[in-house]
Parts: structure tokens; C-alpha cells; sequence
């Protein structure tokens, strides 16, 4: 337990750093608090929540710290909630199964409250530096009351800045004459904004996909540039499918089809990179916006088997996150022990040719996918925690494909878990029942 000398050879009373206060840093917290373990949460912004918590600010905020939310006006989550949901801790029966961002962060600040997490939440605190020295970590963070930058030491290190933290932005031919205004989806808050406007929305994935159910009836032209091939639905008489850019004008855009359009507003909705600019050297990872490695089991560390990941996976539910959480924590109480370094790196690097066997590329390395019910199951039989039940990975894929199918409709439905591998799904009405959030802070 915490309390004896560790296999990692630390000392008893171990301090644990966690760098973000979003679901995968309160996840951690959780678990944390629940064993006993002594540790601090750095928030950079001035409260909890990360992607979930509306800032109508865009760039920096109000102390000058990076936004680092993408949450917009009116956004209902495009996964049912049983997917997203803490483990033991369900959302009230009776919310639908999409609940706007909004009910959303209601249910982020409920978990705080019922864990009494706040206490250990250091918020306004912007992690800048994690560095390796005398056999333990040193993180910098600039508290933004003061300006002032504070060190401390930690022993083991849990990054869980998100996924969606840094914007992709696309380069074309002519963009930096363009005149109208251009951002990415991150920046995008209030679809009010582009009333009567001609707007370019440029990709297919689920921000594109949302924003043009958001934009189409209310802009005087959707131009949707993407090639995602789905059951489009029937949108207004504004919107325009386009294919793929060639490039800019002065006031417009060209396609590859050679097709010309007007525009007054461009919205990249193009994806994120990862961000950890705080890493230094001394941590022993390769960084980039595409991969982080060599990652043991996609969370740890294993040059510096100390520090741990949480949220570097693609193609996954939150479930995911909050398994990863309890695996950790799990780790850092002792409850289990890792395999030798030598041994982690060979599990790695077959996972590697693994990739290579199947033709994927090394940006695949951190991607779970259709292997997600498996990954469950490895982190259970590892470390001894919760199984997610296989049920959850059925929803993930059926909702994948039936939101491409009916894109209008499809948050229409309520779910229901009956047991680890069945649901029920029925139509709930639509119209007023997303607005429904049977909870209160």
C-alpha cells in the first residue's frame, strides 16, 4: 500500500502531481482520493472541467492563460452519456441519453462534489515545466493571481491535459489574401454569429458534422467542403456540399472541381494534435502533435515508468479515460506492479509490428479503435480494476454508424443498459427532452 516503500524504490508518503482538471484529471482524482494517496491537481484555467466548461472567451483568457475549451452554445454530446459516465457514478435515470454540454459540466461539478475533490484542486496554476532531476520530478507552473512561477517535487507525475488541445490548422494556396475572417472550430462559440453570413465549413468529423446541423438554417450559404462519404441528410436550401479545397481568393474559395464560391467566413473543422510543451528531455518520451511514445498500454512512461498518461488514446469512449484513471491510481497505491522495463518495451515494440503487419503507421501507435472491449479487459486482468462492460463498446459502434445514418435525428433516442452486454433504445420524443437536466449544483 501507499504507506510501505514502493517496487519503484520510493520513499513512503509519496506526493502525486496531476496536470489538468478535466474528466481525465478528475477521473485520476477520484481514484486517487479513494486510496489514499497524497497528491495536488494543477488547473490552468479558473475552475474545473477542460473541454466541458463554456469560456465565451477565445485565445486567452481573462488572467492571459491559452483557452484550451472548445465548448460552444447549444452542443449535445454525441455519445450517449452511458458511454461518458464515471464509473458508479450514472447520471440520474431520467436525463436523456444526450445531454447538452451544459448538463453536461452539471455532472462534472456533481462528481466533484460527491468526491470532495475540490480540496485537492489547485486551480489558476499553468503547468509550464516537467523535468526529471535526482530521481524525481520537478514541475513548474505559473500561478496566474501572482505571475509568479512556484516548483515543486513530485513522485509520480499523471499528464491528463486532454486530447483536444491544440487546433490542426490546414495550409492553402491563398489563404493569407483571404479577407473574410478565419478560425477553427476551438474558437467557435455562438452560431448566432453567422446568421444571414456566408460561411465554408471545412470537414467532415464530428465538429464539422455538428456545426453544420448548427449552421445550415441560419446562414444565408453553408459551403461544406469534406469528403466523408454518409446518408447526408435533407439540410435547408443554403447548404452546398463542395468537395475538397484547391485554394483561396480575396473573397472566396476555389475547389478541385474548379468551382467557385463567395464567402465571408471560413471554419476549419480539421481536428487536434497533442500538446505537452511542458515535457523537457530529461522525461526520456518522442513528442508530437500525432503520437506520444513508447507508452506502455497507452499510460505509461516507460523510460520513467513514474509518469503515466491519461487520455492519450484515440478512438475511444470516456470510459476509456476513467479505466486508465483507475489503473494508475491503482499503480501509484501499490496495488499491483508493473512488468520490468525491459519487459514493457518488448510488449511495446511488438505492438509496434503489430502496426507494421497490419500496414498502419507510426501516428496509429496510440489508437485502440475496434480493440477498445480488449483494452478493457487488459487493464482488468493487469491491475485488478472495474470492467467496463462490454455493452458500452456495442453502443460506441452502434452510434457511430447510426449518426452518420440519421444525422438530424438520431439524439432522438433514449438507451438503456439491461446488463453487461445488452441495451434497449427507444425514441424519446425529441423537441423538448434534450433540454432536460435533472441535476442541480
Amino acid at each position: 500500500m501507499i504507506g510501505n516503500t514502493n517496487y519503484l524504490g520510493l520513499k513512503p508518503n509519496l506526493h502525486t502531481c496531476v496536470v489538468g482538471a478535466g474528466y481525465s484529471g478528475l477521473a485520476v482524482s477520484r481514484y486517487l482520493k479513494e486510496f489514499g494517496v497524497n497528491y495536488t491537481v494543477f488547473e490552468a484555467s479558473r475552475d474545473i472541467g477542460g473541454i466541458w466548461r463554456f469560456d465565451p472567451h477565445v485565445g486567452v483568457d481573462e488572467d492571459g492563460i491559452p483557452v484550451f475549451t472548445s465548448m460552444y452554445k447549444y452542443l449535445r454530446t454525441n455519445t450517449p452519456r452511458q458511454t461518458m459516465e464515471f464509473g458508479g457514478f450514472p447520471f440520474p435515470a431520467s436525463a436523456p441519453s444526450y445531454p447538452t454540454g451544459t448538463c453536461f459540466y452539471k455532472y462534472l461539478k456533481s462528481f466533484v462534489k460527491h468526491f470532495d475533490l475540490m480540496s485537492n484542486i489547485q486551480l489558476r496554476s499553468f503547468v509550464i515545466a516537467i523535468k526529471w532531476i535526482d530521481h524525481h520530478w520537478k514541475l513548474t507552473y505559473t500561478q496566474s493571481e501572482d505571475r509568479n512561477n512556484y516548483t515543486v517535487h513530485c513522485d509520480f507525475v499523471v499528464i491528463a491535459n486532454g486530447q483536444y488541445v491544440r487546433p490542426l490548422l490546414p495550409k492553402f494556396p491563398g489563404l493569407d489574401v483571404f479577407n473574410g475572417s478565419v478560425i477553427h472550430s476551438h474558437d467557435y462559440r455562438d452560431p448566432a454569429n453567422y446568421k444571414e453570413r456566408r460561411v465554408l465549413l471545412v470537414g467532415a468529423g464530428a465538429s464539422g458534422l455538428d456545426l453544420a446541423t448548427q449552421l445550415h438554417n441560419i446562414t444565408a450559404k453553408l459551403v461544406h467542403s469534406h469528403h466523408l462519404v454518409y446518408n447526408q441528410p435533407k439540410f435547408s436550401d443554403h447548404y452546398v456540399k463542395k468537395p475538397d479545397i484547391k485554394g483561396f481568393t480575396t473573397n472566396g474559395v476555389v475547389f478541385k472541381d474548379g468551382t467557385v464560391e463567395e464567402v465571408d467566413d471560413v471554419i476549419f473543422c480539421t481536428g487536434y494534435e497533442y500538446s505537452h510543451p511542458f515535457l523537457d528531455d530529461s522525461c526520456g518520451l518522442t513528442v508530437s502533435g500525432k503520437f506520444v511514445l513508447p507508452l506502455y498500454q497507452n499510460i505509461i512512461n516507460i523510460r520513467h515508468p513514474s509518469m503515466s498518461f491519461i487520455g492519450v488514446v484515440n478512438k475511444v469512449i470516456n470510459r476509456v479515460m476513467d479505466a486508465q484513471a483507475e489503473y494508475v491510481a491503482s499503480l501509484i497505491a501499490g496495488k499491483f506492479k508493473l512488468p520490468s522495463q525491459d519487459e514493457m518495451l518488448r510488449r511495446w515494440l511488438a505492438h509496434v509490428y503489430k502496426l507494421q503487419y497490419k500496414r498502419k503507421k507510426i501516428i496509429d501507435v496510440n489508437t485502440v479503435g475496434p480493440d477498445m472491449d480488449q483494452y478493457f479487459e487488459n487493464l482488468t486482468m493487469e491491475a485488478g480494476i472495474t470492467r467496463a462492460p462490454p455493452v458500452l463498446t456495442e453502443i460506441r459502434d452502434f452510434n457511430a454508424v447510426n449518426r452518420l445514418e440519421d444525422l438530424l435525428n438520431y439524439r432522438d433516442y433514449d438507451y438503456e443498459i439491461i446488463d453487461s452486454n445488452n441495451y434497449k433504445r427507444w425514441y424519446n420524443g425529441g423537441g423538448s427532452r434534450a433540454e432536460e437536466c435533472p441535476l442541480e449544483i
